[in-house]
């Protein structure tokens, strides 16, 4: 009788631990130049100040997994937080209805969006082009134009330190964090994520309500950005039809960097010198825009090295948002 044998083989994720690596040799790096750098004081400063994108990160997470993308999250983060601070304070600066607003409306952001993408199959970027027109009127028409100040206890305890060494929004993002891991690795909407970005068709045969789990992921992004303009709020103590400037980018520009690698790497690998490889990947990210909002104008309009063919295959792996990110990250 033959004895079956065990591969004790481990393992090991390359790609997670270069990345990990990478972010090591920074940490190395900022610390060689400014040896302040790696104090607890200041690690838990940085987080602090960064627990707000980091949960709009998380929230955008699961959109990007499905091949979507959200333009609306710097605007909509600026409506949930106005609207739902004019609000609190209209009604007596009562901190658990600030929470529960801005987790409602945040909510319900996420729903409009993911009406106009699965019942009127609107492209993603389309509807939430449109959106972040919509969520910028209505900021300005609420708070028309003022600058207006929290002052409720409730709400400076969250933007203040947990037993003055901790802060409390870095307790809210590592929070965060596990419920967005519970939710992505041990929930049916998790696997239908993960489903709905590998082959959207498959998932449909397979049985997945397409339709349905994309809602509900457009809703669970909304809910995150409704925490994010919580901590936001909380953190600066004022609204202002600016409060979220900038924060869209940084929430998403991690895969927008590796998307720009992806093709750098395949054109090094066919030889190309360096300002060789720039000016052509500047010139397919064009080319591939074109292609992915105008398909029937795009192929007629290939200006690159690559064949039309080529340039439609790597035009569905981006969105037109992504390729856009391409373009300012290679010039």
């Amino acid at each position: 009788m033959s004895k079956i044998k065990l591969s004790t083989k481990v393992h090991i994720d390359w790609n997670r631990t270069v990345n990990i690596g990478i972010l090591v040799i920074l940490m190395c790096a900022a610390t060689i130049v400014n040896p302040s750098f790696l104090t607890l004081s200041n690690l838990l400063g940085i987080l602090e100040q960064n627990a707000a994108k980091g949960v709009m990160a998380l929230g955008v997470m699961f959109v990007l997994i499905t091949g979507g993308i959200d333009l609306a999250m710097e605007t909509g983060l600026t409506m949930i937080a106005v609207v739902s601070s004019i609000i609190h304070i209209n009604a007596g600066g009562n901190t658990a209805l600030l929470v529960l607003l801005c987790i409602s409306i945040g909510a319900v952001l996420g729903a409009v969006n993911g009406v106009l993408i699965t019942k009127l199959t609107l492209l993603p970027f389309v509807a939430t082009l449109g959106m972040m027109s919509v969520a910028e009127g209505i900021t300005y028409w609420v708070s028309e134009g003022e600058l207006m100040f929290l002052n409720a206890p409730g709400v400076g305890f969250i933007g203040r330190k947990v037993f003055g060494i901790i802060p409390f929004q870095t307790i809210c993002f590592i929070g965060m964090a596990v419920i967005a891991a519970a939710i992505l690795y041990r929930t049916r909407l998790g696997v239908a994520t993960y489903a709905l970005g590998s082959n959207e068709a498959a998932a449909s045969y397979c049985g997945i309500n397409t339709a349905r789990q994309k809602f509900k992921v457009y809703v669970l992004e909304g809910m995150f950005l409704g925490v994010a303009a919580l901590l936001t709020v909380s953190r600066v103590g004022q609204i202002s039809p600016n409060l979220g400037n900038g924060s869209m980018m940084d929430a998403i520009a991690a895969k927008d960097t590796a998307a720009a690698l992806s093709l750098f790497s395949q054109l090094y690998s066919q030889g190309k010198d360096a300002s060789a490889m720039l000016n052509e990947l500047s010139t397919l990210a064009r080319d591939m825009l074109v292609i992915k909002t105008a398909p029937q104008a795009g192929l007629g309009m290939i200006s690159s090295t690559c064949t039309a063919k080529e340039a439609t295959e790597l035009a569905k792996k981006f969105s037109p948002a992504e390729l856009l990110r391409i373009i300012d990250l290679v010039q």
